[in-house]
């Protein structure tokens, strides 16, 4: 009996051990584990940013050259090209910027990166490639307005007496370049969509995993979970400012460079250099297809490997279960509410549920068929969809060194490396709006962030608006604009990376793509519609019009978000369970 007892108790000091030894190894692996996943991410981040900023030089590049392009097929006489490809892109975009939302929505993270890379830079080449075509031809055939020959109206001859339409080839080349410009925008677009709003929501989901494996297992604490919330809204916010000055650091540079080097081919074959200024720009087409290319290779390589090093963008969301909601923990299975409770423990920042934010059943079968009209039911039953639209509104405002401002101020004599560098110094201080972010997330919630900071924008394109009434005052006039404009880039930056966190703290993953989607097509709605402004109103001394048009959208917007998004902060926070 005393064998027995003896036999049993070592029997029992063994099973100890080996138990506590257990345990310690899987709490080493566990910790090994989690460090792996740690520095996967870290360095996943680090090839993001590396993508972000050879994606985003070339796209700045190629967004000053063609306006530089198309302004130099009417000889710098008038902005109904530049009005044009804006509208055409504006229009496309706006037309299947939501299908292309879905696309990411229904397909497999890396194949839609990867397509959306592809053919985003192949058609940007090809476009690249018409514009070489048709600046070539320029010092071959005949002149500019032989118009006459074509049986028009009065008011179009007088709009196309300008332009490069003497033979259909040169149509030709002209509708090329708008049909592959637009084609490489909506593409463009959706890779964004699928990055900013979905790739980068899946990665900060590692920080709260990470974070759990460390202590949220011993504490399932409401307070528990805040921290852990946190701890991911600090990661997005941190990686959305990087992406932000990584975009405006490449709007700085890319701009002057292009502008520099225009001036460096200006004169290349052309005999007299001060009469024919910036008529050959061959040498910039060469330099942005290059540029695209290598763009290209980096993008394709670093999305490969940031898919392979966070498995988690392999798993597709599972509509039936992808939710935090409480309310409806109690109609489910018990089987189904432990997978919800693990879900909201583990990932407590994602929105609430699909019936919370209008995605029934019903409405996920159609979601994969046709685009706006069903996108923008969904988009509307988003709670901060006003805001979205707010945003969009901004769009509308012309008073940004975009293609219409660039066309203006060469018309009004600027050269170009000048033009480059004050489109440079505008990003360099909306780099103040990054900080101002920043700042602001720490003291300050993101609604009030988002307040303040259009708020501002108001204010400082109120110097710009004032320009209108010093024409007769050359220097003054011009300098209030272009200050007003530069100093409004600061609220803007700051808003739009408010409004993007925004959305990536209250869209559920199911429709990361269509809403995205969605507010990409809501942009380009109102930004095409400076187009047609501009198309109404080509002759650059009517660009009074854009000025006041920019001025009353922002106010509008001011608006729009304040009842929308500021005034009703505590409900939003509620809803989002933070």
């Amino acid at each position: 009996m005393s064998s027995n007892i003896s036999n049993n108790k070592a029997f029992s000091e063994t099973s100890y051990l080996v138990g506590s030894s257990i345990s310690a190894n899987n709490s080493n692996n566990e910790h090994l584990s989690t460090t792996t996943a740690k520095s996967k991410l870290k360095k996943s981040r680090r090839l993001l940013y590396l993508s972000h900023a050879f994606a985003q030089f070339a796209d700045a590049a190629w967004q000053f050259c063609i306006v530089m392009f198309l302004a130099a097929f009417t000889d710098y006489n008038s902005l109904l090209l530049v009005s044009t490809y804006g509208l055409v892109s504006g229009l496309t975009v706006c037309m299947f910027g939501s299908m292309a939302g879905q696309f990411v929505d229904r397909t497999n993270r890396l194949v839609a990166a990867q397509r959306f890379i592809w053919i985003q830079n192949l058609f940007v080449l090809l476009a690249t490639l018409l514009c070489y075509i048709l600046l070539t031809r320029d010092y071959d055939d005949p002149p500019h307005g032989a118009t006459t020959t074509y049986n028009v109206p009065d008011w179009i001859a007088v709009r196309l007496q300008e332009l490069p339409v003497h033979d259909s080839l040169s149509i030709s080349l002209l509708v090329g370049i708008h049909i592959c410009g637009s084609v490489a925008e909506v593409l463009n677009q959706g890779f964004s969509v699928a990055i900013e709003k979905d790739w980068i929501v899946v990665m900060a989901k590692l920080v709260s995993t990470n974070y759990s494996h460390e202590s949220i297992s011993h504490d399932h604490s409401s307070e528990m979970r805040r921290i852990i919330g946190d701890k991911e809204r600090e990661w997005l916010s941190t990686t959305n400012v990087t992406l932000k000055q990584i975009d405006l650091s490449c709007k700085i540079c890319a701009p002057a460079i292009a502008g520099f080097m225009i001036t460096a081919f200006h004169n290349v074959g052309v005999s007299n250099a001060d009469d024919e200024y910036g008529k050959d720009l061959r040498g910039a087409a060469v330099l942005v297809g290059c540029l695209n290319i290598s763009a290209l290779i980096v993008e394709y390589i670093c999305t490969a490997f940031i898919y392979i090093n966070i498995p988690e963008l392999a798993k597709k969301h599972d509509d039936k279960k992808d939710t935090t909601s409480t309310s409806s923990l109690s109609t489910r299975t018990e089987e189904g509410t432990k997978l919800l409770q693990k879900a909201s423990s583990a990932l407590p920042f994602i929105a609430r549920s699909e019936a919370e934010n209008g995605i029934g059943e019903d409405e996920q079968e159609n979601c994969n068929a046709v685009a706006l009209p069903q996108g923008m039911k969904i988009y509307m039953k988003q709670p901060i969809a006003w805001g979205g639209i707010g945003f969009a509104l901004l769009y509308l405002n012309a008073l940004t060194f975009g293609g219409l401002m660039t066309a203006y101020l060469v018309w009004r004599g600027m050269k170009f490396s000048t033009v480059g560098i004050w489109r440079g110094v505008s990003s360099a201080i909306g780099l103040f709006g990054t900080v101002a972010y920043h700042f602001s997330r720490k003291h300050v919630s993101i609604e009030s962030t988002g307040m303040w900071s259009i708020t501002f924008q108001f204010l400082t394109l109120s110097l710009a608006y004032a320009s209108l009434f010093f024409e007769d005052y050359y220097v003054t006039s011009l300098a209030m604009l272009i200050g007003g404009v530069c100093l409004s880039r600061v609220g803007l930056w700051v808003f739009d990376i408010a409004i993007t966190q925004l959305m990536q703290e209250y869209i559920p993953a199911p429709i990361r793509g269509v809403t995205g989607g969605v507010q990409q097509s809501l942009n380009a709605f109102f930004g095409l519609l400076t187009y047609v402004v501009g198309i109404c109103f080509p002759d650059p001394s009517e660009f009074f019009i854009y000025v006041a048009a920019g001025y009353a959208s922002v106010g509008i917007a001011m608006i729009m978000y304040c009842f929308s998004i500021f005034c009703r902060k505590s409900e939003l926070r509620s809803r989002s369970m933070f």
